[in-house]
């Protein structure tokens, strides 16, 4: 058995008994600094004990994705909102270049304020990103700016839990009032289960770096371990559905897929104008159902692992090497 493997089954037999020491937590989010869904999460890790440093968009970013600031010397409005809660935006009076797109006050620009700048001299532990208003799973994810958040976090060295209520698309469609109070009314107990997620991974990352420090850092497998329990920078995508807490029906463990109930495609109209509407989406296949959007559809709250790191594995590495090593300038 792969020795990583063996230490996490090692390690989860002791995680019922393990109390995990309170984070150094950065919280972000896409929505914006004020939004219900990172208040929700706030409360909830204040609760548990964590220390919560709070730095969001000034503004809703929300299907951002990655964006951040690229010219050099751009200015930042950073703004306190409360101790320990800081919102990131555009300066006031910001107009982007001309014949330029721009974005200003991002979620990756909020992590990277944060990071770089607030906590410079007290690096958190761990990155939060949401929750959002709405789910980020299968195609959505590479949009999401809650889960870029989170994945900047992990290329600079923190791992990251994105967080994600989902929306009860048919609800809200017939209803968006209807709709928007189920998924704001599901978001404290998305919080409430991030926070018992954060609670459970830290112990075993806890417990790991006991190992390690005990093994003066022979126990190679644990001394690569995070505070989540897992190698590296590692992290976490959570999915909640927008339920009531009775009705959701377990926990599922499943990868990101490339099917979701919310699809968006480009349509030209009678009038000639080319508009994105969302449209139905395809049957998905069995595999499609063991991924993340369809076991969030059935009622699960959904974990995904995810990384930080876009380079394929060494044995793909290694093929493309093969197919394309006796290529010249």
């Amino acid at each position: 058995m792969h020795t990583l493997l063996k230490s996490a089954i090692g390690l989860a037999a002791l995680s019922l008994s393990l109390q995990a020491s309170a984070l150094n937590i950065l919280l972000t989010n896409d929505d914006g600094c004020r939004a219900p869904g990172i208040d929700a999460v706030y409360q909830a890790l204040v609760a548990a004990g964590h220390q919560v440093t709070l730095v969001g968009p000034q503004n809703d970013s929300s299907g951002i994705g990655a964006a951040s600031v690229v010219n050099p010397g751009q200015a930042l409005a950073v703004t306190q909102l409360a101790q320990g809660k800081y919102c990131v935006g555009a300066p006031t009076g910001y107009t982007p270049p001309a014949g330029k797109n721009s974005a200003i006050g991002t979620p990756v620009d909020a992590v990277n304020v944060g990071l770089d700048l607030l906590l410079k001299d007290n690096r958190p532990d761990l990155v939060v990103s949401g929750t959002n208003f709405g789910d980020n799973v299968g195609p959505l994810t590479q949009m999401s700016g809650t889960v870029n958040a989170a994945v900047r976090a992990m290329f600079k060295g923190v791992p990251a839990v994105a967080v994600s209520t989902g929306i009860d698309l048919h609800l809200i469609s017939q209803d968006p009032q209807a709709g928007y109070l189920k998924t704001l009314n599901a978001m404290d107990d998305t919080a409430r289960f991030a926070a018992k997620v954060i609670e459970r991974a830290a112990a075993i990352g806890a417990e790991a770096r006991r190992v390690c420090d005990t093994s003066g850092g022979k126990a190679k497998a644990q001394c690569a371990t995070n505070v989540l329990g897992l190698p590296g920078t590692t992290g976490l995508n959570i999915n909640y559905p927008a339920l009531e807490a009775g009705q959701v029906t377990g926990v599922a463990f499943a990868p990101i897929g490339d099917w979701g109930n919310v699809a968006f495609a480009p349509q030209q109209g009678a009038d000639g104008v080319i508009r994105v509407n969302l449209v139905p989406p395809p049957t998905p296949t069995d595999e499609q159902m063991q991924a993340d959007a369809y076991q969030l559809s059935l009622g699960n709250a959904v974990i995904t692992v995810i990384d930080g790191n876009m380079t394929a594995s060494p044995l793909l590495q290694a093929q493309a090497k093969l197919i394309l090593g006796d290529l010249t300038p």
